[in-house]
């Protein structure tokens, strides 16, 4: 069943045209986030989800019901979601628990609403918090109490604007961890915004790309990462080289890292994107059993997990990197046999102005 069905949506600030013929479905129980460069529309599409944005055209459903369309914009607090902004946004003068039962029903009975905040307080693993105040919590926990709070009115769905990002590297990669699986514990339908591909890859069920106010590519972590529809999609979701090439008689390659083949049927010029671990460093000997690529080491970059190496190669303008794993055995000046092992990736052209 699709929980969240976005069909055609457009928006205008003022005469600013933000969102234009946009479209996405969610399913219900899955996590998904939103991904693209700062200014395509990411967080925009998260507030007018949420009723804060009033749309100029398109609509959207939750379910089978319709929560905006031109002549009915159905307010936030009857929409029946869980909100999540950047900085927690708990209330400092309120207690814990106060923050946590802030949005259920006045008509609830106190010792209802002390059951739901209880649960909730447990379900993100800190019961016994509820007399404490926001600025007696570290930055994670301050996350979850704002998660727990989301949660609390069960909601249809739940929409995380960048969570994360006031949290420090180590903390971050940890609560965030915490709150997808809680999320996807509870079968909760989310969508998250983020500009941190490793996050949106590691996290997501379902990965939206946006440019320019539109989505030009949903699918699984692995379908938008191994099959980009275009150079600016595979930018998105990783490093990508774009590099020229041949295509001969529609299958032949002839590019830096696909030597000479004897040319038979008619030629196209395009580009082949290749991911930077998608090139494999052979040892001489198996070079000569092989039509191989022969580079220079110019550069070396040490991550300690990876490493990623700078070539020149002869025919080839700029620098091309590799991204290789294990004990560092390369050096600068030497010389080295590279091989494609990836996916052919063909483009027709490399939009200029990205």
């Amino acid at each position: 069943m699709t929980a969240l069905e976005i069909k055609d949506l457009g928006v205008h600030l003022g005469a600013k045209e933000v969102l234009r013929n946009l479209s996405l479905d969610i399913p219900s129980g899955t996590f998904a986030a939103l991904l693209g460069p700062s200014g395509c529309g990411k967080t925009t599409l998260l507030r007018t989800i949420a009723g804060l944005v009033r749309p100029s055209s398109g609509a959207i459903r939750f379910g089978k019901q319709l929560v905006s369309v031109s002549s009915l914009v159905l307010p936030p607090h009857k929409r029946n979601i869980g909100y999540l902004p950047q900085e927690g946004g708990l209330f400092p003068h309120l207690s814990v628990a106060e923050n946590v039962g802030f949005a259920l029903e006045k008509k609830l009975k106190s010792s209802e609403r002390g059951t739901i905040i209880d649960e909730m307080l447990d379900l993100v693993g800190l019961a016994g918090f509820n007399n404490r105040k926001p600025h007696q919590l570290s930055g994670g926990q301050q996350t979850r109490i704002a998660l727990a709070r989301a949660l609390a009115t069960k909601p249809t769905l739940v929409l995380l604007d960048e969570p994360f990002s006031n949290l420090d590297y180590a903390l971050r990669a940890e609560v965030s961890s915490e709150v997808v699986s809680l999320l996807k514990k509870t079968k909760t339908t989310s969508l998250m915004v983020t500009h941190d591909r490793e996050d949106a890859l590691v996290s997501a069920d379902i990965i939206a790309l946006m440019r320019e106010g539109r989505v030009v590519q949903a699918g699984s972590p692995e379908e938008v990462y191994m099959h980009p529809v275009s150079a600016q999609s595979a930018e998105s979701t990783g490093d990508i080289l774009e590099l020229p090439a041949i295509r001969v008689g529609g299958k032949h390659l002839v590019s830096a890292l696909h030597p000479e083949v004897k040319r038979s049927g008619r030629s196209e010029s395009g580009y082949l994107l290749v991911r930077p671990e998608e090139i494999r460093i052979v040892d001489a000997k198996g070079a000569k059993a092989k039509a191989v690529t022969q580079a220079k080491v110019t550069r070396i970059h040490y991550y300690g997990h990876d490493a990623v190496l700078e070539l020149t190669v002869p025919g080839l303008s700029g620098e091309l990197k590799v991204r290789v794993t294990g004990a560092l055995k390369y050096e600068v000046g030497k010389s080295v046999f590279l091989e494609h092992v990836g996916p052919i990736r063909w483009v027709s052209q490399i939009p200029t102005g990205e």
